[in-house]
């Protein structure tokens, strides 16, 4: 039996279970987040990717690391893989709200809502729905607001209740420019001006 030290993805010094950062080089060890992302470069993000995969070879269904590989895998424009992971993610922990919420970015493949098939439009806004049946949080209403005026108000077709419902309530949950500018970047696409 082949026993595995975890190390840190950034500098591969031995973790400690007691933080997620990392004592040597003050790293995060998980990347829990699209905002973590924005502190790393490409070349970093390739570093977290490896070690995770590595780290999945023993532990492929961990919903923790299949978090993190996803939330780099997006990062890095690989949606398909992406998806892959958060669908691991919803099957092993189905309250996680994040699951559903990255599984529906992932779904759109980095393009437009309006350049994608309605069906995967409608699988992401069934993402969205279950992440906010889990927890209401102002980001999911936001991307829940994009994805019915992306495709639906800019095709002229009805969708009830509309994207302003969900914008009106993401703006009354609170919400952080930083997200939106993080939730974009993520689904590579430019925020709506009438956002």
């Amino acid at each position: 039996m082949e026993v595995h030290v975890l190390t840190c993805p950034f500098c591969t010094a031995p973790i400690s279970q007691r933080t997620n950062l990392c004592e040597y080089c003050g790293h995060e060890y998980m990347i829990s987040s699209f905002s973590s992302l924005s502190k790393l470069g490409r070349a970093n993000i390739n570093k977290y990717t490896n070690a995770y995969s590595n780290a999945l070879k023993d532990e492929p269904n961990d919903a923790s690391l299949n978090t993190s590989v996803g939330i780099c895998y997006i990062g890095l424009g690989m949606y398909e893989k992406a998806l892959i992971c958060f669908e691991k993610v919803i099957e092993k922990d189905p309250e996680n709200s994040f699951g559903y919420f990255a599984a529906a970015i992932s779904m759109l493949n980095g393009k437009s809502a309006f350049l994608n098939e309605k069906k995967k439009v409608d699988k992401a806004i069934g993402y969205v729905n279950a992440a906010l049946i889990i927890s209401e949080i102002g980001i999911y209403h936001f991307l829940m607001a994009y994805l019915k005026y992306d495709y639906y108000k800019r095709k002229y077709l009805k969708i009830d209740p509309d994207h302003r419902y969900h914008l009106n309530l993401a703006y009354s949950y609170g919400i952080l420019n930083g997200d939106v500018n993080d939730l974009f970047t993520m689904l590579n696409v430019k925020i709506p001006d009438e956002f």
